[in-house]
């Protein structure tokens, strides 16, 4: 006993004297001439902890996601209620403030037993020996690492005080159930009624009564098999062992213990992984993980965002996001597998303040509404075209020819040559300006014109709008045997149409989609500021202000007339061949709103046309998401809009306009409860099936 002692001693105090007795006694010794080399501060040395990055609402206060790969939360000790303190010190080290680092007597009897049994069975450690190993010297159950963890303690008690000790340490340990660390802990293992909102919520560490401090305190010393989730009747004895304990060392009474005893233990599972449970957040996590300010390489980002403790403050907008949900829920059928989407953005800066990415998170973890390549957006892209027309000196007042059947160049069979294409109404159309073929979104007008005006300008107008080229995903055509571009036959997600809409909304300056305003470091220093970015100038402030006229007549008499609302609006109706998908895009001056309708995977025929549903959707949004808003309105149309009209391709019989031009829809009313809605009307069936439509 008395080597044994003396190999105590030497290695506390970092000395390397091992005399023969030891050498005898204990088998690799040697090993022992490492343990005193970690040179400079010990807290220096400390291994930095992973903590968990939070996603909050665009007040900075909601909480709305967490990612990472451990669930912790810094707390400092003035965070943590004394009740813990008391819990833990009882139950991990009766001596931790007043021993140097390690408890003497339960060392001996430690190394009596490792000596007996020529290996490691004992610990014996205190709370400054657990951190050490936590944080400098690993978890290998070896004689080399015990003595380092050692002279670690020893150290590390000489360089930091008690209370710095502790709160690291609570910072550090695993309480099991996917808990690291006190403060998350606290938040996952217990839930507690909001006196504000009536609702459950996770405790605050601030919460924590005796009976929850016992059972955290508790579970320390094996966090799975003291789990009270997983071996309720193991976690209640060792509650109660806690509650002795910290009887005997009169941090409580027995009354006290006795009350505590019969408190129900915790029965609400937490999730077992820190992983986005809605659209929104996980679109988030998405860019942060490709944002190069986080770090210029994956692993950078990676571990900046996964265990960085970042604090993100979103654009989800939660009165937005409500109204958004409550738009799809109130207004689209109970349809399967038809759903919708929706996202709406703040054209004067790109915040997206809502994201409803289909049939719900957990039913479908494919955001249809934001990640490529999306779906075909029918006559949506049609305000492409527009666009491009009057940057290329088009008047909406040049006459094109709308008649159905029309021959186009790509329409061939198998694609190759001229062949005939349908307007989606089966025939009509006329010749009529350009801006009443947009209004009843004629799909023959707009082949015409796409044949004249060139598809590469289209192209290039839908990429400054705001619908990219991905490799491997989706490539903007720029030939002229893909003349169907101008009916959406390239995909486009609600994302992309809305940004489009936006560039037009903001007078022609592209506002890049922003998933969050700031991002902060677990120091509170802010490392990504997005308040302030500037979009750019892709479109003459003349040619935007002169298409939102031209869109206005969409919602006032064209094919969006259930879009209607009690404000300055414009936009655009949409739907693919056989009605797989149908679309409305719908600005105002402060928010746009892309809307999807249809069956995800695979797409099949029945989500009617893009004046119903998703038009309805839009405005039952927009009427609650404005109703406290003030009114804007758009600017008077330029220039662009007063150029004289000419003949757009190839000549047809005039046709004056009708009162009421063909539409998708009939005159709109306020929408009733969905199971109230009939189905889209469908018109009879052409002959031939037709190609995108409005």
């Amino acid at each position: 006993m008395a080597c044994v002692l003396q190999l105590v001693v030497a290695v506390v105090v970092g000395g390397l004297v091992i005399g023969a007795c030891i050498a005898a006694l204990i088998p690799g010794t040697r090993d022992l001439a490492g343990a005193n080399d970690t040179a400079g501060s010990v807290t220096d040395a400390m291994s930095p902890l992973s903590q968990r990055t939070t996603v909050y609402a665009n007040d900075g206060v909601t909480e709305i996601g967490v990612l990472g790969l451990e669930d912790r939360q810094h707390a400092s000790l003035d965070e943590v209620p004394q009740v813990v303190i008391d819990a833990v010190v009882a139950t991990e080290d009766r001596t931790f403030w007043t021993n140097p680092g390690f408890d003497l007597r339960s060392l001996l009897r430690a190394l009596d037993e490792n000596v007996t049994q020529g290996r490691i069975t004992q610990g014996g450690s205190t709370v400054t020996q657990q951190l050490a190993k936590l944080r400098l010297v690993g978890l290998d159950r070896d004689l080399n690492r015990k003595a380092r963890e050692l002279v670690m303690a020893y150290r590390m008690n000489a360089e930091m005080p008690k209370g710095q000790i502790l709160e690291e340490y609570l910072n550090s340990v695993y309480f099991g159930q996917g808990s690291h660390g006190i403060k998350s802990a606290a938040e996952r293992f217990f839930v507690t009624i909001d006196a504000e909102t009536g609702l459950e919520r996770p405790k605050r560490l601030d919460e924590l009564n005796l009976a929850d401090a016992a059972l955290l305190a508790g579970g320390i010393r094996n966090p799975e098999g003291d789990n009270p989730f997983l071996q309720p009747d193991r976690a209640l004895e060792r509650r109660n062992e806690v509650l002795g304990m910290m009887v005997e060392e009169e941090y409580i009474t027995l009354a006290e213990a006795y009350v505590a005893a019969f408190t129900p233990l915790p029965t609400k599972v937490p999730p077992a992984e820190l992983r986005p449970d809605n659209f929104f957040v996980e679109e988030v996590q998405r860019r942060l993980l490709q944002d190069e300010r986080l770090g210029a390489t994956p692993e950078e980002r990676e571990n900046a965002v996964l265990r960085g403790g970042l604090h993100v403050v979103s654009t989800m907008d939660i009165a937005a996001q409500f109204n958004a949900q409550a738009a799809i829920d109130n207004v689209l059928p109970d349809r399967p597998p038809f759903t919708g989407a929706l996202v709406a953005m703040d054209p004067q800066t790109g915040a997206v303040k809502a994201v409803v990415g289909g049939a719900g998170f957990e039913e479908s973890q494919y955001n249809i509404a934001t990640q490529p390549p999306g779906r075909q957006p029918g006559s949506v892209y049609k305000v492409i075209t527009v666009a491009a027309a009057l940057e290329a000196g088009y008047s909406p007042n040049d006459l094109v020819n709308g008649s159905s059947p029309c021959m186009i160049e790509g329409y061939g069979r198998n694609g190759l040559g001229k062949g005939p294409a349908l307007n989606a109404e089966g025939g009509g159309g006329g010749t009529r300006s350009l801006r009443q073929q947009t209004s009843s979104s004629v799909n023959c007008a707009f082949l015409r014109l796409t044949e004249e005006l060139g598809v590469d300008k289209i192209a290039d107008m839908a990429h400054r709008m705001g619908i990219p080229d991905i490799e491997g995903v989706r490539v903007l055509p720029t030939t002229p045997n893909v003349t169907s571009i101008t009916l959406g036959a390239i995909e486009a997600t609600p994302l992309e149409i809305a940004t489009v809409g936006s560039t037009l909304a903001a007078d022609g300056v592209r506002h890049d989609p922003i998933f969050y305003d700031r991002v902060l470091g677990a120091d509170g220093e802010v490392v990504i500021d997005n308040t302030t970015v500037e979009g750019e100038e892709v479109l003459s402030e003349d040619i935007a202000s002169c298409e939102i006229d031209i869109l206005r007549d969409t919602i006032t008499s064209g094919t969006g007339r259930a879009a209607r609302i009690d404000r300055d609006a414009a936009g655009k109706t949409g739907t693919t061949d056989a009605r797989k998908d149908a679309w409305f895009l719908g600005m105002t001056p402060g928010l746009v709103a892309a809307v999807w309708y249809g069956a995800p995977d695979p797409p099949i025929s029945g989500a009617g046309f893009g004046g119903s549903y998703p038009a309805q959707v839009w405005r039952a949004f927009m009427l609650a998401e404005l109703a406290d808003e003030p009114v804007l309105e758009f600017g008077e149309p330029g220039p662009s809009c007063s150029r004289p009209g000419g003949r757009i391709g190839s000549p047809g019989p005039v046709a004056s306009a009708p009162t009421t031009p063909p539409v998708e829809n009939p005159e709109p009313i306020p929408p009733p409860p969905a199971a109230a809605l009939p189905p889209p009307a469908e018109p009879p069936a052409p002959e031939q099936p037709p190609v995108e439509g409005p």
